[in-house]
């Protein structure tokens, strides 16, 4: 069976607030409510055998309250540390969930150059050259990046639990590329 690759950001569990922010991507009464469904959706389309890249902000608690949604999420998980991270990474019972932790990641997926990071920056490694950066925190709000290969791949700007990087490097090809203006 093929694996896939997934990515999120800004899911924050057990953030009341996101709620009250984000009402048309979070439609729930309470953060119950949020987690069971944000880990519904995540366990209907991720597998065992998968990964995911979480591009930070897992969750608004202390360590045990995120573990308690972590151990039931399907995937190997690999996190790329949001803001609101900080003293969760400090936590065992937080860390043990994910297979790495990054401040900042770039990888090699089927040929395409992609670039994690929490935060949108204007440029990324090899932007020009058509690699693609993906990130999180701006929850929808546009950053000026979209006509490129820039992606804010958190729940408030997807609608979504998890999204494919396959279906996002489908899009970004048809994106343009961020031309810098400096000579190589």
């Amino acid at each position: 069976m093929r694996m896939t690759v997934w990515v999120t950001s800004d899911l924050h569990f057990y953030h009341k607030n996101i709620i009250k922010y984000s009402p048309n991507t979070r439609p729930y009464s309470d953060v119950n409510e949020m987690n069971e469904a944000l880990q519904l959706e995540w366990n209907t389309k991720v597998h065992p055998h998968d990964t995911v890249y979480i591009l930070g902000d897992v969750a608004f608690s202390n360590a045990q309250q995120a573990a308690s949604i972590l151990c039931r999420l399907n995937g190997k998980k690999i996190l790329i540390k949001g803001n609101h991270d900080s003293k969760l990474v400090k936590q065992p019972d937080f860390c043990q969930f994910f297979e790495n932790i990054h401040d900042y990641l770039t990888i090699n997926y089927e040929g395409f150059k992609v670039v994690m990071f929490h935060f949108p920056i204007i440029e990324w490694d090899q932007c020009h050259r058509g690699s693609i950066l993906l990130h999180g925190h701006c929850h929808g709000t546009p950053t000026g990046l979209e006509k490129y290969r820039a992606f804010d791949v958190g729940v408030d700007a997807t609608g979504k639990a998890v999204v494919k990087i396959d279906d996002l490097i489908e899009v970004a090809l048809t994106r343009e590329i961020f031309n810098h203006g400096i000579g190589e």
